[in-house]
């Protein structure tokens, strides 16, 4: 009787958006990922496969581009976002491509200048009608944001290299279900340029990441099902062996589906990494996360996240941070065409071995309007506020983003 109830609520709710909107299974959905069929590029078809090619150009004012405290300087930035998609479209199995790049020119402050770009691919093989095997393959440029806890103060921003790679195998969605995977991630960081000519060394946060995981499930009843996961981890450093660690993490949690209204997971246990240095200690505890969508209307949908996690640090002194983040946000289609969007996320930073904590609040309100299937404008504001124990990495900065995006 309960769930009857729930699924009239939930399409009481969705008719709220019109008839092409009721039309739609909103489940798991949130307003940003919806399909919209008179606004969304068609693509280009070549074959079995779908190419959608894109372009964003973005003007953005940042009141704090070295995100400092001590003293704030502001500039002007041009980013340019092209993407490329190749997508199939079987009824069976899955492969698909991808490549982009994001440039950007400051006005003033051309070190700050970056080029990043990714290349990527990955695909799903269907075995029967249960099972699925799936693996993906990726090596992007990247660069560290002047706010990363981890910035090394240089005359320009780090740039690294990723090369990440997973392959999986999961039964669907039954009474019994499961899925194992096997990721890697390989980091290469550039040395870059310090204060009087010096250079700061960046070998020593050259590493290799490897992780094995697997989950089981069982469907106590339709729209719950509750799983027992677990993790495996490996880090080890090119040049800093003594930061090499191994790490382990169990949990207990449930999927839920409360008729398409609320949908989602939650997760909690324990997790422990165990560090090559014998001045480190083991960093282990209680660990938990969820990712939980709730559709209040057909037009508004509200996300909420919660993370735990030990993250890397070049801090010499401490073998890595635990990072805690609850983090909501919020989108409404106010018209067919026009989406609103809001975050609040609070992020702490806890080291260990060192005293130094981050608090950090982040703000944003942004809106999307969709001209055309081809055309699209939308701005944003970005707040961030981190406080820092002890002081001296305190910082404030607003960004203000227009950008224009066109796509086939």
């Amino acid at each position: 009787m309960r769930n009857r109830i729930l699924a009239v609520t939930a399409a009481i709710l969705a008719s709220t958006g019109g008839t092409a909107l009721a039309q739609q299974d909103l489940r798991g959905t949130g307003v940003e990922e919806r399909t919209r069929p008179d606004y969304d590029p068609a693509g280009i078809r070549a074959g079995t496969f779908l190419v959608r090619p894109s372009v964003t150009v973005a003007g953005q004012y940042d009141d704090n581009i070295f995100a400092d405290d001590a003293g704030a300087v502001d500039d002007y930035v041009i980013i340019v976002q092209p993407r490329l998609n190749i997508t199939s479209d079987w009824g069976r199995h899955a492969l698909n491509f991808r490549t982009g790049a994001e440039l950007a020119r400051y006005q003033d402050f051309e070190s700050e200048d970056y080029d990043d770009f990714h290349v990527g691919a990955d695909g799903r093989l269907d075995v029967g009608t249960d099972y699925a095997a799936t693996g993906g393959l990726q090596y992007s440029r990247q660069h560290e944001d002047r706010g990363s806890p981890n910035d090394v103060n240089g005359a320009e921003p780090t740039e690294f290299d990723l090369t990440s790679a997973s392959v999986g195998f999961a039964k669907g969605v039954t009474r019994i279900n499961g899925r194992v995977r096997a990721e890697y991630q390989g980091f290469d960081f550039e040395d870059v340029r310090g204060l009087a000519n010096t250079v700061i060394d960046q070998d020593n946060r050259d590493r290799d990441v490897w992780g094995l995981g697997g989950r089981v499930g069982y469907e106590v009843r339709p729209g719950f099902n509750a799983f027992v996961d677990g993790a495996l981890n490996w880090v080890e450093y090119d040049n800093s062996p003594l930061r090499d660690s191994d790490g382990y993490r169990v949990s207990f949690g449930a999927s839920i589906d409360l008729g398409g209204v609320t949908t989602g997971e939650v997760f909690a246990g324990y997790r422990a990494q165990d560090y090559d240095n014998p001045a480190f200690e083991d960093i282990d505890g209680f660990t938990y996360g969820a990712s939980v969508l709730w559709l209040p209307t057909g037009l508004t949908s509200v996300r909420f996240s919660l993370v735990n996690e030990v993250a890397e640090t070049i801090q010499a002194s401490s073998p890595g941070f635990v990072r805690s983040a609850i983090g909501v946000e919020v989108d409404h289609e106010l018209l067919r065409n026009v989406i609103l969007g809001g975050e609040v996320r609070y992020t702490n930073d806890d080291y260990e071995r060192i005293p130094r904590k981050d608090d950090v609040w982040q703000y944003a309100l942004g809106a999307r309007y969709l001209i055309t299937r081809n055309f699209s404008v939308g701005g944003e504001w970005r707040h961030t506020d981190r406080g820092s124990v002890p002081a001296g990495q305190d910082y404030k900065r607003d960004l203000v983003t227009l950008r224009v995006t066109a796509a086939l």
